[in-house]
């Protein structure tokens, strides 16, 4: 349903799958058209015409349903529960197939005398034996997955010299609900244990607030203007990632990806030699069919629980990862995991569900399936609260994995040699600034996000206060990674502890870009975050300016005051030169039509005002520079291969 993703994001599972359910579907409907035909006593060939046509109606709705429904998002239940179209296919397609019988109606009844002695238990012993064959494919498929290990036991340990480099991202965490950030409840003790044995930088701040473009510039260290990956464009081919330059360095690369937006076709899969996504899932497979979205999922929201039933959770990606771990060579290895616990709804398993409080299910059907915000009516102080507790019961289950995960890691023979990175895409909105969620929005509480490292050459215990940019992660990987053969360390955030640094104007500045995770939702909008200040500014013109040293929530926007228009201006002007100066070729221009007003092209002042280069505040080298050290990748996007085009247009896929 995204026109640019070549890549399917099924595997040859959905074969079996459709095949069998379809093999079921078709069957039961033909055993009930015979059934009917008995009761009927239909030896008569009009009346069994009249069946018959009823079967390829059928048949029809199956298919014009199938295709009216390839372009709609899986959760817009309205559509899903929509039965015109397949009403309409019906009466069509039986309509048609009835004016033909009576056109060759000689032919029509020749062949239903003909079915009416077909071997009917030879054709029943033949649906039975492929039924059974396709079950048994599932069966094999799914006890692949069975049985995950504990405990990582490496063939070999990584040749000493270069570091092994695990990077987690634990989607959809704010910052400000995390036990070593100062918040009340213990939902992370063990990532505080991890703090101490390395740094924590208490001031990070995300590119974005959703998925695709943050983790996208965690691994091309770009803004996403830069690497163009929004919600309807994979990440580009054109920036190398960490994984790419890794792996051309003798790295062995791996990628263990819970989100739906790190499905292969997304792009995040450039340079993984290992990249283990949602695609290989049954119950992944069977969401992208028909019968799974207007069936399955709708009774599981229904009868069991509103989640998503297709999603992986932690255990399931840390039995991946070890299996992974047991197999791989005896090279240092990137290992890039993403963690989908904490993302809405949080519903984690007993005994975690009950730590701070129940959630309300009422409360998660009304949010996570909303079509915007605000609510109306807005949801009671208790449910609100509800969520709050049901997102903490699921970073203390979070917190639990991730720790099982490293603790399993600590018993390989390369751990004193493996740095680990803990850190963000985006945190999460409870009715801030009348918002749930995130993806709409650029305020602080969906920008700031943990970022804690640990490992040799790390230092213990250190807490670093000034502002930083997780999309430094690129070069900080890399210079941690590489060492001295390449000139990474002025990128790099290893210069926040290197004795001596002095920050730069360039430092204290962080800038965020948003196209709206789904359309319609708001305008495109662009950031500028500093120690002090939050500046926001939107494509509609609209303006905001918050004091975060005195009001760190952003509660008061002080952009109408007329003693701060200069503070305004200046951060405008800022941000401007700031995206002005970010190095080429900008592939998502979309993000830039957040600085746009009436009668103003920010991109056409950009390219041709030369007083966008003379802002104080932007000083040194611009955005992009550590990846302008690597020769870009020229290849365009492959085009689509027959079997992926078979593939989309046979299928029920959405």
């Amino acid at each position: 349903w995204v026109p640019t993703i070549y890549e399917t994001d099924v595997s040859y599972v959905v074969w079996l799958l459709a095949s069998l359910i379809d093999l079921t579907l078709y069957a039961f409907l033909g055993a009930l058209v015979g059934l009917l035909a008995g009761l009927a006593k239909s030896a008569s060939p009009a009346k069994g015409v009249v069946l018959a046509s009823a079967l390829v109606g059928v048949a029809g709705a199956h298919i014009g349903w199938t295709h009216a429904l390839v372009h709609v998002w899986v959760a817009d239940q309205e559509v899903v529960a929509r039965l015109t179209t397949p009403m309409v296919w019906f009466a069509t397609v039986f309509a048609a197939t009835l004016f033909l019988s009576r056109v060759f109606w000689r032919r029509a009844t020749q062949l239903f005398e003909i079915a009416t002695v077909w071997p009917v238990v030879t054709l029943a012993k033949s649906f039975v034996t492929v039924a059974v064959l396709l079950t048994l494919g599932l069966g094999a498929h799914l006890v692949r997955h069975l049985n995950p290990l504990s405990v990582a036991k490496a063939a070999s340990a990584s040749p000493p010299g270069k570091p092994n480099i695990v990077l987690i991202s634990l989607d959809t965490v704010r910052a400000d609900h995390l036990t070593p950030y100062g918040y009340p409840r213990a939902t992370t003790p063990h990532l505080s244990k991890l703090a101490e044995r390395g740094i924590l930088f208490e001031n990070a701040i995300s590119p974005t607030s959703w998925t695709l473009p943050s983790h996208a510039s965690m691994l091309t260290g770009l803004l996403p203007h830069q690497h163009g990956a929004d919600n309807f464009t994979p990440l580009s081919t054109g920036p190398r990632t960490l994984a790419e330059i890794l792996e051309s360095d003798g790295y062995e690369t791996a990628s263990f990806n819970a989100n739906g937006y790190g499905l292969a076709g997304w792009g995040l899969k450039q340079g993984f030699e290992v990249y283990d996504d949602n695609s290989d899932l049954i119950r992944h497979n069977l969401a992208s069919m028909l019968i799974g979205r207007v069936a399955v999922w709708p009774l599981y929201l229904r009868l069991a629980q509103p989640n998503y039933y297709f999603r992986r959770e932690a255990p399931e990606l840390n039995g991946e990862v070890l299996h992974w771990l047991q197999r791989r060579s005896n090279r240092p290895y990137f290992l890039f995991l993403n963690y989908f616990d904490a993302h809405d709804p949080c519903l984690p398993t007993s005994p975690y569900d009950k730590r701070f409080g129940m959630v309300s299910f009422n409360a998660i059907r009304r949010v996570t399936f909303a079509k915007g915000f605000p609510l109306d009516p807005p949801l009671a102080p208790k449910e609100k609260q509800s969520l709050i507790d049901g997102y903490d019961n699921s970073l203390v289950f979070l917190d639990e994995q991730v720790d099982t995960l490293l603790r399993s890691l600590a018993a390989s023979p390369d751990w004193d040699n493996t740095i680990v990175i803990v850190t963000s895409d985006h945190g999460e909105a409870f009715d801030d600034h009348g918002q749930y969620l995130h993806g709409r929005t650029l305020y602080r509480e969906l920008l700031h996000v943990p970022l804690i490292l640990a490992g040799p050459g790390i230092p213990a215990a250190l807490r670093i206060s000034h502002l930083v940019r997780t999309r430094e992660l690129f070069a900080t990987v890399l210079d941690l990674a590489l060492g001295d053969s390449l000139p990474l360390q002025p990128f790099s955030l290893r210069r926040f502890w290197t004795p001596g640094y002095k920050p730069q104007p360039r430092d204290n500045l962080a800038v965020s870009e948003l196209v709206p995770f789904l359309p319609g939702f708001t305008p495109v909008k662009a950031s500028l975050m500093t120690s002090e200040w939050h500046y926001l500014h939107d494509s509609q013109g609209h303006e905001e300016l918050y004091h975060l040293t005195l009001d760190p929530t952003e509660n008061t926007d002080l952009a109408g005051d007329p003693q701060y228009a200069p503070i305004v201006e200046r951060l405008h002007k800022s941000l401007e030169t700031r995206l002005a100066l970010s190095r080429g070729p900008w592939r998502g221009p979309d993000y830039l039509s957040a600085l746009d007003r009436p009668g103003y092209s920010y991109q056409r002042a950009a390219l041709f005002d030369a007083g966008f280069h003379n802002s104080p505040l932007v000083q040194g080298r611009p955005v992009g520079t550590a990846q302008s050290l690597f020769v870009a990748n020229s290849a365009s996007p492959r085009k689509p291969l027959p079997q992926d085009i078979d593939l989309v247009n046979t299928l029920p896929y959405r």
